[in-house]
């Protein structure tokens, strides 16, 4: 009888040594990247007032220091792009009313993927925070209206904005050709580029190692656009699209893809916050 319980717990034992993944712990970023890209804030095309004093409100900030200080609180240093230029029209059209809406109704409904950090994301009590957050809140409290937070489903956030529902989408956002066709973006503010994260075991030490190889990126992010433009897109074994990029790098930690494409900014933040773990 003893003989057979040793048996069976050693059976067991090695059952769930089988189904425990191997949770990678260190991680790496390639040298090689697909795609430099800046962050904008979108408006509705024919909110241009209403865009034009969120950038004054933010060109305000960057003078008095106030976004310095965010700046480093999140980043540790300025990121902020203060010598970029107007991607579109930098004087509202006669008959815009688009900020006495906002200001009218005392709210700035601010449209975001709250699993992006550190743009925007829950912290341990559930509360949404991040560098975009922090803008928002100061120019928001500058402007003397509520902001109000409002996730949504990345993949759908043109709709969202669209419909009304949101008065901007605020969080992290890379401006594209396409984008600025769908709606209007002030200056860009702050640069960002589109990265390869691995484990720091793995053979990959290229974008051209990623040949036969699965890949994980959020769906509806410019993620997927960078590689589809690059070489490496028809040599690629698999791309996995996940609802957000936290997802995405729990699956590449435990071994479901072999590598993870994501934005700089957002990619950096989760390595050294999981070696805090």
């Amino acid at each position: 009888m003893k003989k057979t319980l040793l048996i069976v717990t050693v059976l067991i034992i090695v059952l769930a040594s089988a189904c425990t993944p191997n949770i990678q712990k260190n991680f790496v970023v390639l040298e090689d990247y697909f795609a430099e890209e800046e962050y904008g804030i979108g408006f509705r095309n024919t909110d241009i007032a209403l865009g034009l004093e969120v950038q004054k409100h933010l060109d305000e900030m960057y003078e008095d220091g106030t976004l310095i200080e965010i700046s480093k609180k999140w980043f540790g240093k300025d990121t902020y792009l203060k010598d970029s230029d107007f991607i579109e029209e930098s004087q509202a059209p006669e008959g815009d009313d688009s900020l006495d809406k906002i200001l009218d109704k005392g709210k700035l409904i601010v449209g975001l993927d709250d699993s992006f950090p550190p743009m925007g994301f829950r912290d341990d009590k559930n509360n949404i925070v991040g560098y975009d957050i922090d803008l928002a809140k100061e120019v928001a409290k500058r402007m003397d209206v509520e902001l109000v937070l409002q996730p949504i489903d990345w993949d759908s956030k043109e709709l969202e904005l669209q419909s009304g529902k949101i008065d901007c989408i605020w969080n992290g956002m890379t401006i594209t050709e396409e984008r600025v066709e769908a709606m209007y973006f002030v200056k860009p503010y702050i640069a960002n580029r589109q990265i390869v994260i691995v484990g720091e075991n793995s053979d990959i030490k290229t974008k051209a190692d990623l040949n036969g190889k699965k890949i994980g990126l959020q769906k509806g992010s410019s993620a997927l656009n960078a590689v589809k433009a690059d070489d490496v897109y028809s040599k690629i074994g698999e791309i996995i699209e996940y609802q957000n990029n936290v997802d995405a790098f729990n699956d590449l930690k435990v071994g479901r893809i072999d590598a993870l494409v994501v934005d700089e900014v957002a990619g950096r933040y989760m390595i050294e916050k999981d070696k805090d773990k």
